[in-house]
């Protein structure tokens, strides 16, 4: 396995180190920072179409399909591992209960891409933790189960790269603004009595995630107040937490209309990706720019035509006129 890979046409070039997840974009050739790759960078797969627990906010909604075919998986990542360089497992569940989850992961490895997933960590089995050695990083959905806990500790005593995705809503934002002051919401219970322990040190990184009224969560009145986007705003570009912080570039969207980052922050994050650097494939092969965006938004992948869609489809070249103009908004709510 390479641990530099390197892309380059007469625009751009990217060089991704496999090891620590490091993406350097540059244009080339007198041309400056490109707006829109000729593929993506990154895909968001949806390996899984099946989920029984039915969380009341899911994006994803509640309606049970069948998982993607590993045969459909290969197809998908053989015409474009030359330039994407992580993929992002997801979908409707926990993607490690794939029938074929372990040969999905080392078919991304041998194909040098690099594998990541996210997981509600629910009845996570040893040899699913032994299996994800091979991703480039875990991350754990905070649903505050006991399971979520149990997760974090396997996969961070395994020594793999761990991540904690918490969702920020109305519901949420009192949570969010205490991790940022430095609480560890993971480290105690609502008794004072230390059970789940989960040491912070040992996080990669905590990424707050935008809550989405989308799917089964459309009708939800979470979506955060203007004063509590710019309150937190304020704390996440200096947080005292004991391991980094990051956002969904849906919420850098709205960050970045209250703060301005110090250079080397901007340098890290970017406001909507959808159409320009990423995409998502539902398990039913319908190929979007966002996994939040309706699946009337959507293109068919019918044999090896990804790059033409991604070229050409309408639902691309409607998102990128969007975001050429306005760069700071999300083309969903336009």
């Amino acid at each position: 396995m390479h641990k530099i890979k390197v892309f380059k046409n007469k625009d751009y070039k990217i060089i991704f180190n496999m090891e620590t997840g490091l993406e350097i974009l540059t244009g080339i050739n007198g041309k400056e920072d490109p707006f829109i790759l000729e593929l993506p960078s990154l895909l968001d797969i949806g390996i899984m179409g099946t989920c029984e627990r039915k969380c009341p906010f899911c994006y994803q909604g509640h309606e049970n399909k069948p998982n993607m075919k590993l045969e459909d998986f290969k197809m998908i990542i053989d015409q474009c591992n030359h330039h994407v360089n992580q993929v992002a497992l997801g979908g409707r569940g926990d993607p490690n209960k794939h029938e074929n989850f372990k040969e999905i992961i080392e078919y991304c490895r041998k194909k040098n891409v690099v594998p990541n997933y996210t997981t509600s960590g629910f009845n996570l089995t040893d040899e699913e933790v032994e299996i994800s050695k091979l991703c480039g990083s875990v991350a754990v959905s905070d649903y505050e189960q006991s399971y979520t806990f149990s997760a974090i500790k396997k996969l961070t005593n395994a020594g793999i790269k761990t991540n904690i995705h918490k969702i920020f809503s109305k519901a949420t934002y009192q949570d969010c603004i205490k991790i940022l002051y430095g609480y560890n919401p993971w480290g105690t219970d609502i008794e004072g009595k230390i059970v789940y322990n989960i040491d912070l040190k040992t996080i990669n990184a905590i990424i707050f995630l935008l809550y989405k009224p989308q799917g089964a969560g459309k009708n939800l009145d979470l979506k955060p107040h203007k004063h509590q986007l710019e309150f937190f705003s304020q704390l996440v570009i200096n947080p005292k937490t004991v391991c980094k912080v990051g956002m969904d570039s849906c919420l850098v969207n709205h960050v970045l209309k209250y703060v301005e980052m110090p250079a080397e922050q901007r340098m890290c994050v970017d406001t909507c990706e959808a159409a320009r650097m990423s995409a998502y494939i539902s398990p039913d092969l319908k190929f979007m720019p966002c996994s939040f965006a309706d699946h009337s938004l959507s293109v068919k992948i019918n044999g090896n035509n990804l790059k033409e869609l991604w070229n050409n489809g309408h639902p691309f070249k409607t998102f990128r006129a969007i975001l050429t103009k306005t760069p700071c908004s999300c083309p969903i709510e336009l």
